[in-house]
C-alpha cells in the first residue's frame, strides 16, 4: 500500500514538473537555478494541496445523547491519503443515526459510533461504497479500540 501511494505521488510529481518545466522553455530557453527551485517548490505544493494536505477537520463530535449507542470497526479497500479518509468521514456523518466517524487510511479502516435502532451495518457500507470506496468487513469494537 506503501508503494502505491509512492508511485501516485511520483507520477503527479513527474507529470508537474514536466509541465512547470515545459512552461519555463516557452517563456525562456535557459532555466536558472532559481526557476528550477521554484518549480519544484511549485509541484510539492501541488502535490500536498492535491490529497487534501492533512488539514481535514475528520470527525465531528457531537454532544452525548441518551439514547444507546454501536460502535464498529469498518475495514474500507482503497483509502490512500487524508484527502480519502475526509470522503469517507463526510459520506457516513450524512447517514442519519451515525454520531461520529473516525477514519484511518493507514489502518484502512472507519470507526463508527451510531443509533441501532436508526442505521444498520448495510447502510453504513452503502455509504462508503457510494463513496467510491469497497466497505470489506464490519466488526464489532471493544471498550479500549473506541477511541
Amino acid at each position: 500500500m506503501i508503494f502505491d501511494q509512492f508511485r501516485i505521488a511520483r507520477v503527479k510529481f513527474l507529470y508537474i514538473y514536466r509541465a512547470c518545466f515545459f512552461y519555463s522553455n516557452l517563456t525562456d530557453k535557459i532555466m536558472t537555478r532559481t526557476k528550477l527551485t521554484l518549480s519544484l517548490l511549485l509541484c510539492l505544493v501541488i502535490i500536498a494541496a492535491s490529497c487534501g494536505g492533512g488539514k481535514g477537520k475528520g470527525a465531528q463530535e457531537t454532544p452525548e445523547t441518551p439514547a444507546a449507542t454501536a460502535t464498529v470497526s469498518l475495514a474500507i479497500e482503497g483509502m490512500t491519503c487524508t484527502g480519502c479518509e475526509n470522503t469517507i468521514c463526510t459520506s457516513l456523518e450524512k447517514v442519519p443515526g451515525v454520531k461520529s466517524v473516525t477514519a484511518s487510511f493507514s489502518d484502512g479502516k472507519a470507526v463508527i459510533e451510531y443509533e441501532p435502532g436508526k442505521v444498520d451495518t448495510a447502510k453504513l457500507k452503502e455509504a462508503v461504497d457510494a463513496s467510491g470506496y469497497k466497505a470489506l468487513k464490519v466488526s464489532a469494537v471493544e471498550g479500549e479500540e473506541k477511541q
